[in-house]
């Protein structure tokens, strides 16, 4: 069996999940990536072999800082892109043929959806939300994009089965929709081996930050060094952090066991800081995301875990954090959480193969 996975160009939350599920497929099915993202993810995020064919087939939004997105830029990209599917369509699905392709699974490009159906050959959607919901509320003020709103929702129409992630938005453009447990990784908890590279004491508390330095810049990093009961990790450099952040290397463990070992997890909500804030038992503060129509859902369900703590955006570029941290310090960590769901979408998607 071989199997083309397309990824949307949108981060790499969704990229973490479609690994998490290839990782529990058949050690004798094939997979293809299709995707902008590159292949040096993959070869961290696998255990297993795969291809890697790189293409962008939607845009997913584009931004201007970690949470904000640029409608117009957004929306005049994706129009670029759309344009060209007539003369790609042909084109992917010769490829299809060429590798023998058995089954499309989309997360979430529209367009390839339309791929498999031309192709005659089974697709399965795997997402919780659908970038026809995200960009429904751009239309308001850019009348001009809806045909290509209209021609995404009969895209994803076309798609044989949808699996719906928990959380999932209601999704009535598909025409078949099976609910899927959270998708995420699970990681190690190594707290101990993490404070001896960085040189941490025992008593202090970690916070992981993930939000980058992508038009962040105006946080103030430097107060960072106000909290002394705690020290601070991160994939990128902090301009003007103190000397209790550090920047980490995913060599010296997967971020997964970063993620599993911290007690806090500083971020915006993405399906996957969610889902391994869940699945890992670590707290998470967060900042909202507008003009996104994932993230309501996504707050809901964090609202209900009952270990989420949402800081507004003066408030977390002034680095305000005392009251969060003080309170994540001196409560009891959430119960981490198993969950079949990448294992029951693995199945779900040989079956429809």
């Amino acid at each position: 069996m071989h199997i083309a996975y397309y990824i949307t160009a949108h981060g790499y939350g969704h990229a973490v999940r479609a690994a998490t599920i290839v990782n529990e497929l058949s050690p004798t099915t094939t997979v293809t990536f299709r995707t902008n993202i590159p292949r040096t993810f993959f070869e961290e995020e696998l255990h297993r072999p795969f291809n890697c064919e790189q293409g962008m087939f939607d845009c997913g939004c584009i931004q201007t800082d970690s949470v904000t997105v640029d409608i117009q830029r957004t929306l005049e990209t994706y129009k670029q892109l759309a344009d060209r599917h007539p003369e790609m369509l042909p084109v992917e699905v010769a490829w299809c043929r060429r590798n023998h392709i058995d089954c499309i699974v989309s997360d979430i490009v529209p367009f390839a959806v339309e791929i498999a159906q031309t192709a005659g050959i089974p697709s399965v959607a795997v997402s919780n939300f659908s970038w026809y919901d995200i960009y429904t509320q751009y239309v308001g003020h850019n009348s001009w994009f809806a045909p290509y709103l209209k021609q995404m929702a009969l895209q994803y129409g076309m798609a044989d089965l949808l699996l719906a992630l928990h959380p999932a938005r209601l999704l009535p453009h598909f025409k078949t929709c099976r609910p899927m447990p959270i998708v995420g990784r699970r990681g190690k908890r190594r707290t101990e081996e993490l404070k001896k590279i960085y040189g941490i004491a025992p008593r202090k508390k970690i916070g992981l930050i993930y939000v980058g330095d992508f038009g962040m810049g105006d946080v103030a990093w430097y107060r960072l060094a106000e909290f002394e009961d705690w020290e601070f990790l991160g994939l990128h450099t902090l301009s003007g952090a103190p000397a209790n952040y550090h920047r980490v290397e995913k060599r010296y463990m997967p971020y997964q066991d970063l993620s599993a070992s911290a007690d806090l997890i500083i971020s915006k909500i993405g399906y996957g800081t969610y889902a391994e804030s869940i699945l890992n038992g670590v707290p998470l503060m967060y900042i909202p995301r507008h003009d996104f129509a994932e993230f309501p859902i996504l707050e809901e369900s964090i609202s209900r875990w009952g270990y989420g703590h949402r800081l507004e955006h003066d408030q977390f570029r002034a680095s305000a954090w005392h009251d969060v941290l003080h309170r994540v310090a001196v409560s009891n960590p959430p119960p981490s959480l198993e969950s079949t769901g990448a294992s029951e979408c693995a199945a779900a998607i040989e079956a429809a193969a």
